[in-house]
């Protein structure tokens, strides 16, 4: 893992001081909603989703996939990641529920995902191979990190538009700051790290992304739907998602100098797209 570098260690501090969400001024802020029937109508898809992204991610047995210590880099960084996405989760909990939507509650059985378990088993036997799962994992990050604040700028304009300019500022507005403080972790680690892999190795780790990318919580096929739901309220043209185009210029960004790759991130939103308006979603 890397060590001893001024940029990455700059982008932790960051993440590292950076306030918390306030859960109380959420709750205060859904005491005041003016109209829960449009919140509902308008983010309500997006906002379950998204609840269900957080609240699913930090239980993913990161030290599993990637072994580190509490005081390295990636330690460092999930020690205040962990909280920050598991009090994403509550607080659009909260709102989903005020809203009359049921919010996802995560489940302490569920399985570390085999492949994690795979990729880690692998990380501590071949240095090489560990080299290219920290890409992949830092990289894979950043792409993730860039969907989630974009879709929180989205919802707070929307909140914002109709009136609901409390519940914007006090959580739309401090996740999408959250959001970014962790790409900007995910997108320098990745860049440090990229010097120092062979051209073999980027190679491996871009077909990876390429071919098998799947947006954050929308791997398996009875979660693309859902995804595609929230992408027909925050889209005004679902079918050429706008949100593909940045999330695409990381992974390009990362992996290939800035060069285009295939449009492998606006294939699979709109395949999400697709699914929920497939009658079987309905």
């Amino acid at each position: 893992m890397l060590a001893s570098n001024d940029a990455l260690e700059a982008r932790l501090r960051h993440v590292e001081t950076k306030p918390a969400l306030d859960l109380d001024a959420v709750d205060a802020a859904i005491q005041r909603i003016r109209r829960p029937d449009v919140v509902r109508e308008q983010i309500g898809d997006a906002l379950l989703y998204a609840q269900r992204v957080e609240a699913e991610v930090g239980g993913l047995s990161i030290e599993t996939l990637l072994p580190h210590s509490t005081d390295d880099y990636v330690g460092r960084f999930l020690t205040v990641w962990v909280p920050d996405e598991q009090g994403h989760g509550e607080a659009q909990a909260r709102l989903a529920r005020s809203l009359g939507l049921q919010p996802y509650e995560p489940r302490p059985e569920d399985a570390v995902p085999l492949h994690n378990r795979a990729a880690g088993f692998l990380a501590r036997l071949l240095p090489r191979v560990k080299g290219m799962i920290e890409m992949t994992y830092h990289t894979i990050g950043a792409i993730n990190e860039r969907l989630a604040l974009e879709a929180y700028r989205r919802m707070a304009a929307i909140l914002e538009h109709s009136g609901e300019h409390e519940m914007a500022k006090v959580l739309m507005v401090p996740m999408r700051n959250d959001e970014a403080a962790h790409l900007s972790y995910y997108r320098t680690y990745a860049r440090q790290l990229r010097p120092t892999l062979a051209a073999w190795q980027l190679a491996i780790v871009r077909a990876l992304i390429v071919h098998t990318y799947a947006p954050v919580g929308a791997g398996e096929r009875p979660d693309k739907a859902p995804l595609g739901r929230a992408l027909l309220q925050l889209e005004s043209d679902p079918d050429n998602p706008g949100i593909a185009t940045s999330v695409q210029s990381i992974a390009e960004e990362l992996l290939a100098d800035g060069a285009a790759l295939r449009p492998f991130v606006h294939q699979s939103l709109r395949k999400c797209v697709a699914l929920a308006r497939a009658p079987a979603a309905a």
